[in-house]
């Protein structure tokens, strides 16, 4: 394949994220005509349109989307294996880095792991994206590098690595009643609770926990993210749950909230990284994986808390 091709596969897999002609002679630093007579040589060499007027903007073809991910493929691939035999030096590697992550992780390590990149790959360009419910195939088809949470099974081929273990506390505005008392589980359960869920879920092993004291909690507010949670404790006898690595954010935002233990036993939370196998000998993509070793090292050990 020539380096033409690698280009135009290059080209082809920007167009079809971004679904603008403009925003991608943008992201490759070129002119939109440029662009154009690229997509238009894609379309001849695929028989197909690649992309479709829809109103005022372009939408990707189905076949088109069917395609990027056997594109990305290709083009990781062939990155590897031109640089298999070159000294990588990250301070010269200029590439986008998409991380999905929860809220709670990206507020607490993203200005950490920016500022890492930022002295060691000035060039490289992070982007964080927020979690979806149903979408595990993100990482199968190149849409993100990594995806950060909770560890779980994400299929037989995907690599994952735990970067830290972490439990809940809970948290409620400074002045709130449960301060005043001494806290039980059954003060504990007393109060109206938050549940933080992508899902609507208002239950957990909270519950599972208070069950076996015969307690069980009233939970009126799901809300789908740790900082919306935050927010919403102000004015409120509300109570969070959060992991404890999310404290850093309420302390850089100033917030008037005070946290506890929780009262009850519960197992701790594994955190990890996971990507796709194609990336494991990516020497770019080995250096984003040990950024964010690195970062997270600060956790628990460099994060201080105040109660």
């Amino acid at each position: 394949m020539s380096k033409a091709d690698l280009n135009l596969l290059h080209v082809l897999d920007i167009l079809i994220e971004v679904q603008s002609v403009t925003l991608a002679a943008e992201r490759l630093g070129t002119s939109p005509p440029s662009v154009s007579r690229l997509l238009a040589r894609a379309r001849d060499m695929l028989d197909d349109q690649i992309l479709v007027r829809a109103g005022r903007g372009l939408v990707a073809t189905e076949r088109a989307k069917e395609l990027q991910s056997g594109i990305r493929h290709l083009l990781a691939e062939a990155d590897t294996l031109l640089n298999a035999h070159a000294a990588f030096d990250p301070g010269e590697l200029e590439r986008r880095f998409t991380i999905r992550a929860n809220d709670g992780f990206t507020g607490a390590f993203a200005s950490g792991l920016y500022n890492i990149l930022a002295d060691q790959a000035p060039r490289a360009t992070l982007r964080f994206a927020q979690e979806h419910e149903f979408d595990d195939e993100a990482l199968r088809e190149g849409r993100i590098d990594l995806d950060i949470g909770a560890s779980r099974a994400m299929g037989p081929e995907v690599r994952l690595q735990t970067i830290f273990r972490d439990h809940h506390i809970a948290l409620a505005r400074d002045d709130h009643s449960i301060f005043s008392t001494d806290i039980s589980p059954e003060t504990f359960a007393a109060f109206p609770h938050i549940s933080v869920s992508r899902r609507g879920r208002s239950t957990g092993p909270v519950d599972e926990a208070l069950q076996k004291l015969d307690l069980t909690r009233h939970v009126p507010l799901i809300v789908p993210s740790f900082l919306i949670a935050l927010s919403a404790l102000a004015g409120t006898q509300l109570i969070a749950l959060v992991p404890r690595h999310v404290l850093p954010v309420v302390r850089n935002l100033g917030m008037a909230l005070r946290w506890f233990d929780i009262p009850l036993e519960l197992e701790s939370v594994v955190l990890a990284q996971a990507w796709h196998p194609r990336f494991d000998a990516d020497p770019a993509h080995r250096f984003l994986r040990q950024c964010v070793r690195t970062v997270c090292q600060s956790f628990p050990n460099g994060f201080h808390f105040m109660k």
